[in-house]
């Protein structure tokens, strides 16, 4: 299971301010969002490796962002 902010910083010793989980929120949902985007890029497109439209929303989609706490 992938601890919460607040969790990850209890475990290092770190005291966790409500702004510093925000902020670790934050910046996590930056990254995926940045790496579903690659992945995205990665997929081939036209001719018969095409994907469709569900296709490229099931991947940006896989993760929700709700999931990082």
């Amino acid at each position: 299971m992938i601890p919460t902010a607040r969790e990850f910083l209890e475990s290092k010793h770190i005291e966790g301010s409500e702004k510093r989980c925000k902020a670790m929120i934050e910046f996590a949902k930056l990254h995926v969002t940045a790496a579903l985007k690659e992945a995205l890029e990665e997929v081939p497109y036209g001719g018969s490796d095409s994907i469709s439209y569900e296709d490229v929303e099931g991947i940006l989609t896989c993760y929700s962002l709700d999931l990082i706490k």
